[in-house]
């Protein structure tokens, strides 16, 4: 009876030490980044390269978060300049990043658009049971005078939170919808496009050609051949634009303010080839004067309209 007793109080203790050491509360490890350059954004590949230095602080010598940490939105490329060291009770640790960060980017203001650039490290082995980041205020920054180029360096950001996958990873000993949250830390910086330069380099050439098809109200309509040839080749000019402009952008589903006035464009460029065969059919009836008063008008209301809209979908 003692020894069913005994028994019965160690299952008692070997259960409470369980609990307990499942309670544990997770390990803190503070993380900091200093971001050296952006080397490239490129829109078309829904990407971009970043060198940074990325730095680890924390208790204990079971961790190892510098072998350990990947980034969540991209693939480390290479790691140099690795310094493990002892701050006092602290391990640190510390190595230079060169990786290559997937980002979908959001063209509905092109060209004219901002974006967020981020990185967002992880632990690949200790789940947030485990292992949670701290942020390292103090330190974490960017190199003086960044430049990303094409962009202008608004604010930076950092944070830290949970992430959670909703998968076993495959693992038949776990249940099927088993999810795992890991720690993750994310550092962004904001980037624009400075002034309104890039909107010129870009519908520069649409701007020409709406403008060069509004040229045919001027013209006589004994002229049929000048006349109409100005509407085809504005079409044409206006055409090889977008061609250029699609093949710079990323594929998407959404409608873009490059949509917009390219469609804005060709649709003004086909009403001034629509005026056109209708002038010369009034000329052809001898209706000379209403062909001529058609002409004013629409050399006024054209443009205004043209000009109207393209506010409205820029500002």
């Amino acid at each position: 009876m003692r020894s069913l007793s005994i028994r019965v109080l160690l299952v008692a203790l070997l259960c409470l030490c369980a609990s307990a050491a499942h309670a544990a509360p997770p390990r803190k490890v503070t993380v900091g980044t200093y971001i050296i350059n952006v080397l490239g954004v490129d829109i078309k590949a829904n990407q971009f390269v970043i060198d940074f230095y990325v730095w680890f602080r924390w208790e204990g010598d079971d961790l190892k978060p510098l072998e350990t940490f990947d980034l969540a939105n991209g693939r480390i490329t290479q790691k140099s300049g690795i310094v493990r060291t002892k701050l006092g009770t602290q391990n640190y640790a510390l190595c230079r990043v060169l990786a290559t960060i997937t980002k979908f980017w959001d063209m509905q203001r092109y060209p004219l658009d901002g974006h967020t650039l981020s990185i967002e490290i992880e632990d690949g082995e200790a789940d947030a049971r485990v292992l949670e980041y701290e942020r390292d205020v103090d330190n974490t920054a960017i190199a003086t005078g960044l430049h990303v180029p094409g962009w202008v360096v608004r604010k930076t950001m950092s944070s830290v939170e949970p992430h959670g996958y909703h998968t076993n990873y495959g693992d038949t000993s776990l249940p099927t919808n088993q999810a795992s949250t890991y720690s993750r830390y994310t550092f962004s910086i904001d980037v624009a496009r400075p002034g309104t330069g890039r909107f010129w380099k870009v519908f520069f050439g649409l701007f020409i050609s709406v403008m060069v098809s509004w040229c045919a109200f001027y013209v006589r309509p004994k002229e049929s051949s000048p006349r109409v040839s100005l509407g085809v080749g504005a079409t044409f000019a206006a055409s090889a634009v977008t061609v250029t402009i699609n093949n710079s952008l990323p594929d998407t589903n959404s409608v873009t303010l490059a949509d917009k006035l390219i469609m804005l464009t060709l649709g003004m460029i086909v009403l001034s080839v629509a005026e056109t065969i209708i002038a010369l059919t009034l000329f052809a009836r001898e209706r000379a004067a209403t062909q001529q008063k058609m002409d004013r008008i629409c050399g006024i209301v054209f443009p205004a309209i043209y000009i109207a809209i393209l506010f409205v979908f820029v500002l």
